[in-house]
Formats: structure tokens, C-alpha cells, sequence
């Protein structure tokens, strides 16, 4: 995340012991020790070594259960547990609520963008808005009522107008939107996303952002036009990422459209191996990822002679193709012992849905935390008459939890991501692979989940 929106946001978390408030600061303190969204550091409550170990154990005793106890599938696509009553479907689908849930997301959208161009309350509470409150909040909300931005996306808004004003259906394009294309689209603008994060130049200024913003929004509307509104599910990054997360949503729908509760793992089971997903699964890995690598003192040593945007550039590129590296070997392994079955890095793609939201709860919980009340204080609480204050915003008292609790949390979230995904990946592949050799395909991918675990833990207590 950007560096002074970080260090703006809180204090040293992870030296923090009992239950604490936070002073949020208008002018920004300059001492790395203030990274907000790394709690579980070396000197935290938990050593990492009690972590590791944790985390390969967790894994591995869940693998072999598996490997004894669950040799065919038992998760089935679009399978519901208990449909909701049918009011609560009628409320969902009635048009004032659609039509009031797209004029939120174009206000939240104007909000967003009024804020990021005033400076009102100054930078940080712009880019807090858009990269905590809004892209971290897509997790939390996707898992609790499913794909939320596609009913909130003020792109689909912007491209109905459009088709209003040409007499056009939004959901008819010039062409047909060719198949092939899958998700690549998504996988590209969650990169180009994860750079303007972390790597774009001058990146603790709003202006790039601005101008990523207005350019996004202008290919969008393109595509959208050539190839009518469904172009948003794969083609709007943020789109497919809130659609992603919502897989292992327990809100889903049944086959005849009512809301229900299910299995998230059904959820899992019903995501399209599409073109594509196995790369935008492996940035949303790897934009986590980097984000903790760039904060280590080892990277700081080594780009500190480098131009900053084109180390950081390289080193986002480098965690992806290296996430994406570990996916190929592993699914090649996973053909060869398969002797060329079925099962491959689609099928198995879904199962790192899982461990990208365990490593952006570990990750962000803490930063997240203070953002929302940081949001709610300036636009729902006190506004212009409470906390800012001459371009910036004062010093305000938020609650978080214990640096303990942080870190159990941060751990969990990364063991139990991984856990899942382990789950996901052996009912993916007992139900593709030949009876009988389901167990020995799966041991590439168990190895690769058990590296991405023990290297998400050290890059959490390193930074």
C-alpha cells in the first residue's frame, strides 16, 4: 500500500499488548515501525517459529484425513443447504432495490473521486478510501452477501446511460464477447491495479490514482460497448475479483433463482475453469505478496540505488511470475502422476481462492479496521465540524485490538486459508481423477500449498 498512507493510518501495532486506542495523524510520522498491516512481526506476542510449525502441521493433518477419509466428491455446483424465505429474494430482486443499490455505488464512486481530487481531509484519507475501505472492503462484503460490486458497480450505471442516450441494449455489444478471452482481461487489471498500489511513480499521490481511475473507467465503457454489459463480470477487474470471493460466499442462489444458504465449498465447485483464472488467482496472491516482500529490509537494501517505481515494477512482475511459476510445476507434476488426466491448474485454481482471502485478512485486518472508523468519523460522525481540519485530519482515538489477538488472527487466517484450499483442491481432484490414483496428483500442489504457507507467515513476521 502506499507508504504514507500506512504510516498515516496507525501506530506500531505488533509492541502493542492489551486492548488499545490508536491516534490517527494528520501530519505523518517517518519511521517504518508504523506499518499498520504488519502486526505479526518478529517481536510480536506469537514467535514465528511456533507459527511454521502450526502451519505445516495444520496442512498436513488435514491432507492425510483427506487421503484416508474422502475418496470421492462431495461438493456439488449450485447445491443449496436451505433456501431463504421468498420475501427476502423478492426484496433483493425488486427493482427500487437494484436501482438504489447502483445509485450508492455511483455515489460512493463520486465520493471516492471528489475526495481523491479536493484533497479534502487530506491525501491520505483519499487513498485510504480507495485502496482500504473500498479494495480491502470487497473481501468482507463479497463473503457475507456474494458478488455486492456487480450490483453496485458505477461502470454498469455509466454504460447504461450510455446505451440510453444511443437508444442501444446495454446487454447487446458490436460482437460477440469471444470466449477465449475468460478472465485474462481481469488478470490484466488486477496487475495494473497491484502497480498503481505499489509500484506507479509518485504512487502517495492522489493524482496518479486520478488519472488510473478515468483511464480504467474509459476502457471499460469501451469494451462494455463493443461487447455489451456481460464484458463487466470477467472483463472489470474489480468485478471478477468481487465475484471470486463471493465463490466461497455461504449466500448463494438456487437453480430456481431464490437466495440460500449453502456450503461454501459448493460455492468453490461451481467456478468456471475459464482462460485465465489460474493468472488472475496468482495476482491476487502475488499483489499480497509483494506488498509484504517490499517492505523487508533486505529489498530496501537492495533497491535503494534504483529508481523507485521500475525496482518496484520489477519486483511485482518477478512475485507473479514466480506465484504463477509454482501453479505450472505444480500442475505439470500433477499431469505426469496423473499420467495425463483430467485435472489441471483450472481445476485446481479455484482451491487458491481460499488462501487470497486468508492472506488479505492477515494481511489488512488491522489497517482496515482503522480506515472504516477513520471513514465513518469524517463522513458520518463529525464531518467538517469534528475532524478535519485545515487540509488534514486531527488526531482521532480508534479502538483496535490487541497486537495478541491480531496475530492469532493473522496466523489463523493464513492456516485456515490454506486449509480450505486443501479441501477444495482434494474434492476437485478425487472427482477428476481416475479412482485409485487421486492421491499421488495432489502431492505437487500439497507441496506448493505448504511453500505459499511458510513463506506467507515469514513475510508476515519479516516486514
Amino acid at each position: 500500500m502506499p507508504h504514507d498512507l500506512l504510516l498515516g493510518t496507525g501506530l506500531a501495532l505488533g509492541s502493542l499488548h492489551g486492548p488499545e486506542l490508536l491516534m490517527t495523524q494528520g501530519a505523518f510520522a517517518s519511521d517504518d515501525r508504523f506499518l499498520a498491516h504488519v502486526v505479526g512481526h518478529r517481536d510480536g506476542p506469537i514467535p514465528l517459529s511456533y507459527a511454521l510449525v502450526a502451519g505445516a502441521t495444520a496442512l498436513y493433518a488435514s491432507f492425510d484425513a483427506l487421503r484416508l477419509r474422502w475418496t470421492e466428491p462431495r461438493f456439488v455446483p449450485g447445491r443449496v443447504r436451505r433456501p431463504l424465505p421468498p420475501v427476502l429474494t423478492d426484496l433483493a430482486d425488486h427493482p427500487l432495490t437494484r436501482r438504489t443499490l447502483r445509485l450508492l455505488g455511483l455515489a460512493l464512486a463520486v465520493l471516492t473521486v471528489t475526495v481523491l481530487t479536493t484533497g479534502y481531509g487530506g491525501s491520505a484519507l483519499g487513498l485510504g478510501t480507495f485502496f482500504v475501505v473500498f479494495w480491502v472492503g470487497l473481501v468482507p462484503a463479497s463473503l457475507l452477501f456474494g458478488p455486492v460490486w456487480r450490483l453496485l458497480n458505477p461502470l454498469r450505471t455509466a454504460h447504461d446511460l450510455l446505451c440510453l442516450l444511443l437508444r442501444t441494449d446495454p446487454r447487446e455489444g458490436l460482437r460477440p464477447l469471444p470466449e477465449r478471452l475468460g478472465h485474462w482481461p481481469a488478470a490484466a487489471g488486477l496487475l495494473a491495479f497491484a502497480w498503481l498500489e505499489l509500484a506507479s511513480p509518485d504512487r502517495d499521490s492522489t493524482v496518479p490514482v486520478l488519472i488510473w481511475l478515468w483511464v480504467y473507467a474509459a476502457v471499460q465503457l469501451t469494451a462494455a460497448t463493443l461487447y455489451g454489459s456481460r464484458w463487466f463480470e470477467r472483463g472489470d477487474a474489480f468485478e471478477a475479483y468481487s465475484t471470486l470471493i463471493a465463490a466461497a460466499a455461504p449466500l448463494g442462489r438456487s437453480t430456481d433463482g431464490r437466495l440460500a444458504l449453502r456450503n461454501p465449498f459448493d460455492g468453490l465447485a461451481a467456478v468456471r475453469p475459464t482462460p485465465g483464472l489460474t493468472a488472475t488467482v496468482c495476482v491476487m496472491l502475488a499483489a499480497t505478496a509483494f506488498d509484504s516482500v517490499s517492505n523487508l529490509g533486505w529489498w530496501k537494501r537492495l533497491t535503494e540505488d534504483l529508481p523507485t517505481s521500475p525496482a518496484r515494477t520489477a519486483g511485482l512482475l518477478a512475485v507473479t511470475l514466480l506465484v504463477a511459476l509454482l501453479m505450472a510445476l505444480s500442475g505439470l507434476g500433477a499431469r505426469r502422476l496423473a499420467r495425463d488426466a483430467t485435472w489441471n491448474t483450472r481445476l485446481m485454481a479455484p482451491s487458491l481462492i481460499p488462501i487470497s482471502i486468508g492472506y488479505v485478512i492477515a494481511h489488512y485486518a488491522s489497517v482496515f479496521l482503522l480506515e472504516v472508523q477513520r471513514f465513518t468519523d469524517v463522513f458520518l460522525v463529525n464531518g467538517v465540524h469534528g475532524s478535519v481540519h485545515d487540509g488534514g485530519v486531527r488526531p482521532m482515538a480508534y479502538a483496535v485490538p490487541s497486537a495478541t489477538v491480531m496475530s492469532l488472527v493473522q496466523v489463523a487466517a493464513v492456516v485456515t486459508g490454506h486449509v480450505l484450499g486443501v479441501i477444495a483442491a482434494h474434492d476437485s481432484a478425487v472427482g477428476a481423477l481416475p479412482r485409485g490414483r487421486a492421491l499421488w496428483p495432489q502431492v505437487p500442489l500439497f507441496v506448493a500449498m505448504v511453500a505459499l504457507t511458510l513463506g506467507g507467515l515469514a513475510l508476515l513476521y519479516s516486514g
